[in-house]
Order: structure tokens, then sequence, then C-alpha cells
């Protein structure tokens, strides 16, 4: 008898271990996979997000930068076409050539030399005294081009001392016809210096023709073709297109954006390992503490198998007993009040589950209050990381909740609008302190780092299924009621209402207290501001309500004044909150 009952607690024990480490370790593994995979996607969407926007900006800038110049030329040549209407001589060959071009290189311009001549290449130039032989070749060229009566634009080429350069020409034309050729040198040295800035982000920047050919950066075999496949796309159909590809020793994240006119496309490429380099860790992270909780898991699974499997093998011994007739045998199990009192606990059974249902209560109650709670550290521990800038979320919670009752909302949407204002600035747990603590102005670059904010705050709570109703509020607060905002360009009814109301109740506590680079405003005078904003920059409506809780005393704000440490740092591009 005594070796089968081994036998069966052994088996009752491998049993329980088992069901226990499956019940942790199943829906441990399946939760890490679909996070895994569900951030894994979510990280390289917003790396190719980010290439797209890149790209799509260059192209613009280089767009503009070209459109600006060939105005500047054609400005010249509307310069040189009106001399001669009023004067009648030849504005190439009269004295007043030189000064004519001249005048139109003055100010900000991206041209660097004018040379106007008339149809037998006779005139004037204006710009540095010598000039490089392969920009007189190309002026002949370009001259040749336009003489024909077509405007010439041509490829960007390296021109020692000046640097890269390229050249624009335009026929100049009366009612009698061609009278002679206004041709431009343009400097390609800011566009350089937008592929070095792009470069120090580890992207190679490259400026491609629609056959193909490189044309800028500039190399010293001159312009060859590109090996992106994206580039072979662009040849057939000019469009932005993002993906990664694989090329010749080495894989990448491309993306390519056309310049519209000239017909050119920008290339930005990344190297996968460089762009995907925080998926990586996030997978490594995660591997890392499943492994942790597993082992755990593991542990306690035999643990609780074999503190469940002793009680009940002495219980099945007592059992055995009374089955075979001993039926004075005492079937306590020392140690388990549970199975000792068996018996005697079903007449309680009902009063148990009242009190277990209260208990259940009491700790929803309890948790409830826990994530309220840790809802608003969280917030506090953002607000801190800026001491003029500490109980901003708290504010701000405060009087979008009393804007939203105003505005009729039902009392969970009020709920959700006070969660989402008082994490609509999470997402600066992932800025850099140096920049939310910068006292001097922002570069264009850290202010587009400190616009992340609210997608990194979406992304961070996103985890979180109990917040899905909130983030709208958190992502969309910087939107702007007539659009231009971001993150998304949202206008108008298409901003989330919690957005919307976040936004004006950051603003106001902005304005209502004092900061480094401005003290509190007079409350009529940010009465008077919000209503000049209503319409453009928040919506009517909100404005309205917050004005309204005002009046009627409910809506007080929370005066916060500290004296900075220092004097006042100098005005600064900054954001509400």
């Amino acid at each position: 008898m005594k070796p089968k009952l081994g036998r069966r607690r052994l088996r009752l024990f491998v049993l329980l271990s088992g069901a226990l480490i499956l019940a942790s370790l199943v829906p441990l593994l399946v939760s890490d996979a679909a996070l895994i995979r569900r951030n894994r996607r979510a990280l390289e969407v917003l790396e190719e997000k980010y290439l797209t926007r890149s790209s799509s900006a260059l192209a613009d800038r280089i767009a503009a930068y070209h459109a600006s110049a060939r105005e500047e030329l054609n400005n010249a040549a509307n310069s040189v076409r009106l001399s001669r209407e009023l004067t009648g001589e030849n504005p190439f060959t009269s004295k007043n050539g030189p000064e004519i071009l001249r005048t139109a290189l003055k100010g900000e311009t991206p041209l660097l030399a004018l040379r106007g001549v008339n149809h037998k290449g006779i005139g004037s130039f204006a710009g540095p005294a010598t000039l490089p032989m392969a920009v007189e070749f190309e002026f002949r060229r370009a001259f040749e081009s336009a003489r024909d009566g077509a405007f010439y634009s041509g490829d960007p080429f390296d021109a020692p001392p000046i640097g890269a350069v390229s050249v624009l020409a335009e026929p100049v034309s009366d009612e009698d016809g061609l009278i002679g050729v206004v041709e431009a040198l343009v400097s390609w040295q800011p566009i350089r210096r937008e592929f070095n800035d792009e470069a120090r982000r580890d992207v190679r920047a490259t400026l491609v023709d629609r056959n193909g050919r490189v044309l800028f950066p500039l190399t010293r075999s001159g312009p060859g073709r590109s090996s992106s496949s994206l580039v072979a796309d662009f040849e057939r159909f000019p469009g932005r297109v993002t993906r990664s590809e694989t090329q010749p020793g080495r894989s990448v994240l491309a993306s390519i954006a056309p310049v519209g006119r000239p017909e050119w496309g920008v290339l930005l490429e990344r190297d996968l390992d460089a762009a995907f380099a925080s998926v990586d860790g996030m997978i490594k992270d995660t591997l890392i503490w499943s492994a942790a909780a597993l082992a755990g898991a593991l542990l306690l699974g035999l643990l609780s198998a074999r503190r469940l499997s002793r009680p009940i093998t002495q219980l099945a011994r007592s059992t055995r007993a009374v089955s075979e007739g001993q039926y004075g045998v005492n079937v306590e199990v020392a140690g388990t009040a549970e199975l000792a009192d068996l018996s005697e606990n079903f007449n309680r059974m009902s009063e148990s589950i009242r009190d277990a249902i209260e208990n259940l209560k009491r700790a929803a109650r309890e948790n409830h209050e826990l994530f309220i709670n840790s809802i608003r550290a969280l917030a506090a521990a953002i607000d801190a990381k800026d001491p003029y800038t500490r109980g901003h979320s708290e504010r701000v919670a405060r009087y979008s909740s009393l804007v939203a009752r105003e505005m009729g909302l039902s009392s969970e949407d009020v709920r959700r609008v006070r969660l989402s204002a008082l994490l609509h600035d999470v997402g600066k747990i992932g800025i850099d302190d140096r920049i939310l603590r910068k006292p001097t102005a922002l570069t264009e670059e850290e202010f587009e780092i400190m616009k992340s904010h609210p997608v990194k705050g979406a992304a961070i709570m996103e985890a979180i299924p109990q917040l899905k109703d909130v983030i709208p509020g958190m992502k969309h607060h910087h939107e702007r009621w007539e659009g231009g905002g971001y993150p998304e360009g949202l206008s108008g009814e298409g901003i989330p209402l919690q957005a919307r109301i976040v936004s004006v109740a950051d603003t106001f506590d902005a304005m209502t207290t004092t900061r480094p680079y401005q003290r509190a405003m007079d409350i009529r005078f940010v009465f008077q501001r919000l209503r000049d904003l209503a319409g453009n920059r928040f919506d009517p409506s909100v404005v309205d309500a917050l004005i309204r809780s005002y009046d009627k005393g409910e809506l007080v704000p929370i005066a916060r004044e500290e004296a900075p440490a220092e004097p006042p740092a100098p005005l600064r591009r900054v954001e509400a909150g």
C-alpha cells in the first residue's frame, strides 16, 4: 500500500507542478511574443515615418531654394528688359549694364554672380573678379542653350575655391525677338550644409535626377548611377516611397521624395542596424525580463505544487482508512484549516462569499486609488524635471475637468479629460533634461525633439489598456484649430475634444504662472489673449467654457510665484506646459 501511495503522491505533485508551470509559462510566452511583435512594428513604423518626413522636408527645401534662385534670375532679366525699354540702349553693352546686375545681387540671395550678354555673347558681368574655368565653360554651355529660347538649369558641379555651384540661364526677349541671355551662378553651400546635417544623424543623403544619376554630393569621378532600387522606381514614377532594401554589402532603410522642379529626387538611406537599434534593445530587454519572470514562475510552481500536494496526500490516507471501515478515524489534516474544517464551513459559505465580495470591492477601490495616485506621481515626476513647471500637470488637470463640466460632458468623460490632462506631458520623460532645462532659445533641431513628446507619451501609455480612452488628449494637445499643429496637423472637429480642452487649460496655466522667461500675466490680459487665439489656435467653444467657469467662481487660477535662483533667462522658444 505504501509504495502505491508514494506513487500517487508523486503523480499528483507532477501534475500540479506541470499545470502551475504551464499556467504561468504559456501566457508569459504568448504575451511576450505579442508585445515584441507589436512594439517592434510600432518602432519600425515610427522610424519609417521619421525618414519619410525627413526626405520630404529636405526635398521641399531644395525645391524652395532652387525656386528662389530662379526668381532672382528672373528679376535680373526683367531689370535688363526694363532698362532697354526706358533708355533704348543695349543693356548688355551699355555702361549701366554692370550696375544693373550688381543691384540684382544685393541683399540675401542664393546667387554668387550674374552675367548678361547679347546674342553674340558680349555683355556685362557682376560677381567675383576671377572665375574658375569650369564656371566659364558652364556659362558658355548655358548661353548656347538659352540663346535658342529655352530656360537652362544646369547640374551642380565643383568649382574650387568657390565650392559647389550650378548655372541657370534665361533668355531675354522683347517685341523684336531675342535680345540676349542673363546667366546666374548659384551657390550650393546651403544645400551642402543640409546634407552634412543628415550625415551627422547617420543618414546618407543623395540627390538624383530622373535618369538615376547622382547629382549631389559631388564626386571626383563625376555623376554616377545610384544602386538603390528606390531610384530605379523613381525613374519610372517620381513618387514618395519608403522601404527597407538590401544593397551590395549592407541593408538599409531608404526613403525617396521628389523635388518637383527640377525633376530631381532626394534619397535618404540609413543602415538598418542603426535605424532599428531601439527595436533590438527592446527585444533584448523583453527577453531578459521574460527569462527572469520564467525562472520565478518555475520556482513558484514547484513550491506551490509541493505545498498543495502534501495535505491532499494526507487526506487521501485518512479517507482510505474510512473506506476500509475505520469510521472512527479523524479526517482532520493538521496545518490545513480548509480541509480540517470542510464539514463545518458549508453553513458559513454564504457569509464567506459575502465577505469575499466586500473584500473584492475594497481591493478594487484601493487599486483604483493606487492607479490614480500612481498617475499623479508620474505627472509630478515629469513636472519636477523643471522647477518652474512643478505642479503644472495637476493644475492643468483641475482646469480641464472644470471646463469639461462647464461644457456639459458626462462624469465619465470628465474623468477621462482629467486623466488625459494629468498625463499630457508624460512624453517629456523621453526628452533630454538639457533641452527641457535649457535657459536659452532652442535650436530648430532641439525644438523638433521637444515636439516629439506627445507621440512619445502616447506610445508609453498605449501599453496600459485602462488608459486607451485618454491617449487622444495626450497625443493631440498641441494641434491647432486651424491646422498646422503637431504631431499630425489635425484641424477643427478633427482634433479630439479631450485635446482641445487640455490645450486651452495648458496655455491658461502657462500664462498664469511665473516661469523663467515670463511672469504670471493679469487674468484680463490672459482672457483677451485666449479670445484672440480662438478660431485659429483654440476651439472657440472651449475658450468660452473656461471663461464662463471663471465668471461663475468655479475656476480660480492657482497662483504660483517663485523667484528664480538666477536672473531670468532671455526669451526662448517654448511650448505651453
